[in-house]
């Protein structure tokens, strides 16, 4: 593993790239909230993850995970905001390769008139070296896996 550069929240202001997917649902934000912080089930609806685990405590800010991505990538991630119904975000610490200098993953719930949510994901990340290259290259394909899955969360928190 190679360390990351830990982020707070406010970095992502200034990150040099960010990615963001967007999906609506029926579901209130406690239920998209309970299937994000099922973190084991991730790989279930978010079609880029392979395998998630948690690492110490499952919930709240300082929680850790695990995930596994195809390739035999893996991301050691951190919670850095945890606000049930409303809001998380993560922070990579450690990475295999070391694809990003930092990482933040952030996950705005946002209701609405009928009940339901606005789910924003956005992911930011500083990349670096040759795997920065390809980083770069691939926002288009990151952005399309990523609304999958915020579509895929979506439909789940709603019981479909």
């Amino acid at each position: 593993m190679s360390e990351l550069t830990k982020q707070t929240i406010e970095w992502i202001e200034r990150a040099p790239l960010r990615v963001e997917a967007r999906a609506e649902t029926t579901a209130s934000p406690d239920k998209v909230f309970a299937v994000l912080a099922d973190h084991e089930r991730w790989p279930e609806w978010f079609p880029s993850l392979r395998k998630v685990t948690v690492l110490g405590p499952a919930e709240g800010v300082g929680a850790r995970r695990r995930v596994v991505i195809p390739g035999n990538m893996t991301v050691d991630e951190e919670f850095i905001v945890w606000e049930p119904g409303a809001r998380w975000a993560f922070t990579g610490y450690d990475a295999k390769p070391r694809f990003t200098r930092s990482l933040v993953e952030d996950c705005v719930l946002t209701p609405l008139a009928n009940g339901g949510t606005s789910i924003t994901y956005t992911m930011y990340m500083d990349p670096v070296g040759v795997f920065g290259f390809f980083v770069k290259r691939s926002v288009g394909r990151m952005r399309k896996n990523n609304t999958k899955a915020m579509q895929n969360l979506a439909a789940r928190a709603a019981g479909r």
